[in-house]
This record gives C-alpha cells, structure tokens and sequence, in this order.
C-alpha cells in the first residue's frame, strides 16, 4: 500500500472514530480560483465557464468530505514517560469535546453536466448523486463508551440529549440559467427536481441513564421521534430503481448574484438548497414518548428455573424501545447554505478574496470563514490556494489546480491538504476533482490603452 494511500484511509479514519461535523462540503476552490470553471455553477448560479459548450458524462464533478468538531487523533494519544511510546488516552480526548458534538460525511458525483453560451445567457442541466450525512452525539455519550457507568456517572445522570442521526441521498436534476444585466451585474438561478433515494431524520432526541450509588440499577429515561424511509426491512429487498423513479419527489432552488463594484473589486452571493423532500416510500417512524425503564440485573435464580426468562426480558425492552413502527409519509428540508464573497484583483496574474459561509441544519447555524488567493496563466492555468477556519478547527489549509487544453478542463481540490500530510492533527478531509470536455472559448473584450 502505498504512502498516500496509507495516509487517505487514516484521515478517513480519524473522521469516522472522532466525534464530528461535516455539512456540505464546501469546494473552496470553486470559491477561490475556479469561478471560470463549468461546474462553478453548482456554488454560485451566477458563475458559468468561460466557454461556449462545456459538457461530461460521469467525470465533470466529484467530491467527497469528512469535517471533526471533536477530538483530533493525537488527542486520543499521549507519550509514555519512561519510554516516549505512543499509549491510548481516552481522557485527553474527551477533554477536547463540546457538550455536543459532530460527525459527518458528504458526496457529491455529477452523473450529467451540460452548459451552453448563447450571447449574454447560459444554460445548464446537470444530474447529480448526493449524499449528506450528520451524526450528533454527546460528550456523556463518549464518557460512558470509554469510562463505563461507574466512576463519575455512579448516582449521576448521563446527559445523551441531542444523540441523533440526518442522512439524505437522493438525485438532483438540476436546469440552470444566468444572465449579464449589464456590465455590473449578473444574476442567476436553478430549479432542481429531486428523487429521494433513502433518510433518516432524527426529529427528537431526549435520553438520559442513571446508576443507582447504592443498587447499581440501571435508568433509561427520555423520549424520541426518528422517522426513516428508502431503507429496507427484513421483508423487502434494497430497489436500485428507487433512484430515480421519483415516489420520493421534491423541489429545490439555487439562487446567486455577481456584482462588478469597481475595476478591481467583484462581489458574489449564493443561497443554495433551498428545497425539500417528500418521502412516501419504505417508511418506518419510530416514536416514543416520556419513557422510563429501571434494569435491575439478571436474577440468577429465575434465569436457571424458567426457560422463557430472557424471552419475556427481551420481550419487555422491546416493547420499551422498539415499538410498532408507523407507515406515515413525512417531509425534510434540505441543509441550506448561504455564502457571501469579494474578490480583488491585484494585477493580470494574481487575485485574492474572503468568503463568509453559513450552514443552516435543524435550527443549528454554523460558520466559516475563509481567506483565498490565485494564480491564472491565461485561459489555461489556475493555481489556488485558501485558509478556512471551521468545525472547531483553524488549521485548514486548501490548494487546487486547473488546467485547460485540448478541448479538456480538468481540476483537482482539496479543502485541507494538511490532512494529507499530517492526518493525526486534521479535523477536515475533502477531495475533488473533475474532467469535462469545452468547445469554443469565449472572448473577451480587448483592453484599449489610454
């Protein structure tokens, strides 16, 4: 296995073991560089290539990220002092942790990218497989997996509120057009229709455990309302075809702005995932309410005189904790983001800017910020590079390239390259790339010297 990989899967790693958050990965670079590439128009409606025809099948548009608000894995680590060895330290960990905390996953992999320039309008259809993924849970919740029920929970209630799972996949078709007003401003929008593909949306999450100082029984207390849906059960087999057959339909929006202040100066605003979901299909809701369940451990005597004791034990937390699904149809938003940007022009070859963004999932408001600057060689070369702090983390540092030629435009990004290089301190991992085909390069005006 070679470094690199070794280096990908320990990133990856990290993300799925840390307590962590991911929203929609951001794709900086489309932010910081890539305005002039095709699929700009995913980030801002507003933004097109700088070519007359750009079209992909299967390899315009693929990304993939992983964001930690928690721990970094150097945190679950620490030397021995006799022998400077690396020991596991859950402690150190759980010390780094918020009261809540985030994992999450994202994907984004364009299946059909098409754009089209025709005088001051461009037109553009894509469809899209997405995926995101946001796994909430506690800091009590990671106490009690590393430390058990005892020590310091012993007479105490672990607080679990706010434990939870939001996952959606689905198709997105998506119809673009933007427009140039004048020579200031131009504006842009798309209407995606979706088809749901799976979900699991947590809508309620109240869980605590107690144990007894004195009997060591044990509370389960607390309410929750989960409703899934596209997920088989044990009686139905996993459709392909859900993908795009649209039983789960919806409808969402992209809005976006470009704004020419001055010579120098250009500024952009998007608002994206403006929309929601309607699933009807393989749903199962699970909801209980106000519930309060005391284990008193396994009598042995009962256990050794009637066969159907763990029967009738599993029986009763059944009941507790996995009631009689319903089969009601429900509706998800979808995570939106808002993002505001300006960029300034130094001179022919060099620009830097600062974007704002903002991630708006079930009630929670999230922000990052980011500084950028580029290199453009003419029409054929793009360097960029980006500093983001985000998910609790300052040490993010982005880099992508793009290169046109041949009829081709190819980029590959990544949000933190840091965490290629030093995945142990890492809290954010992104990839993307991408490689479509152009015809035809716009022109642009020439600039008469006075």
């Amino acid at each position: 296995m070679g470094k690199f990989t070794s280096r990908l899967l320990l990133v990856i790693g990290l993300a799925t073991i840390g307590t962590s958050n991911l929203f929609s990965q951001r794709n900086f670079g489309f932010y910081s560089g890539f305005q002039n590439l095709s699929p700009s128009h995913y980030y801002n409606p507003s933004w097109n290539g700088n070519n007359k025809i750009y079209f992909s099948i299967g390899m315009g548009l693929h990304s993939a990220g992983l964001s930690n608000s928690g721990f970094k894995l150097k945190d679950f680590l620490t030397s021995r002092p006799q022998d400077d060895s690396l020991v596991v330290d859950p402690a150190g960990a759980i010390n780094k942790l918020a009261k809540l905390n985030y994992l999450g996953i994202n994907a984004q992999n364009e299946i059909i990218g098409f754009g089209l320039k025709k005088g001051k309008n461009y037109y553009s259809f894509g469809i899209l497989n997405r995926l995101d993924m946001s796994f909430a849970y506690p800091k009590d919740f990671v106490q009690l997996i590393f430390e058990g029920n005892g020590k310091e929970f012993l007479g105490k209630r672990a607080n679990l509120d706010g434990l939870a799972i939001d996952a959606v996949s689905y198709i997105e078709y998506g119809f673009g057009f933007n427009r140039e007003l004048n020579s200031k401003w131009k504006v842009g929008g798309r209407v995606k229709l979706l088809s749901g593909i799976s979900n699991v949306k947590t809508k309620k999450s109240v869980l605590g455990l107690t144990t007894d100082a004195t009997t060591f029984d044990l509370t389960i207390d607390g309410e929750y309302d989960i409703r899934t849906a596209g997920i088989p059960d044990s009686n139905s087999v996993f459709d392909n075809n859900s993908f795009y057959n649209f039983k789960n339909r919806g409808v969402a929006l992209d809005l976006g702005f470009t704004y020419k202040a001055t010579e120098k100066i250009t500024l952009n605003g998007s608002l994206l995932d403006v929309g929601s979901i309607k699933w009807t299909q393989n749903i199962h809701n699970y909801e209980d309410r106000d519930f309060s369940y005391t284990f008193q451990g396994v009598d042995i005597n009962e256990a050794l005189n009637d066969t159907n004791y763990f029967q009738t034990l599993n029986d009763s937390l059944g009941d507790i904790f996995f009631i009689n699904p319903t089969n009601n149809s429900y509706r998800t938003s979808l995570p939106v983001r808002l993002i505001v940007g300006g960029q300034y022009e130094i001179n022919r070859l060099l620009s830097t800017g600062v974007v704002w963004f903002s991630d708006f999932t079930n009630g929670n408001y999230r922000p990052t910020w980011m500084l950028a600057g580029s290199l453009h060689v003419k029409n054929w070369f793009v360097v960029n590079m980006n500093y983001t702090v985000s998910s609790r983390s300052a040490n993010n540092v982005g880099l992508g390239i793009a290169l046109k030629g041949g009829g081709a435009s190819f980029f590959i990004s990544s949000d933190n390259v840091l965490a290629y290089l030093w995945p142990s301190s890492a809290k954010i991992a992104h990839m993307s790339t991408g490689l479509g085909f152009v015809i035809g390069r716009e022109k642009k005006p020439k600039i008469v010297e006075e």
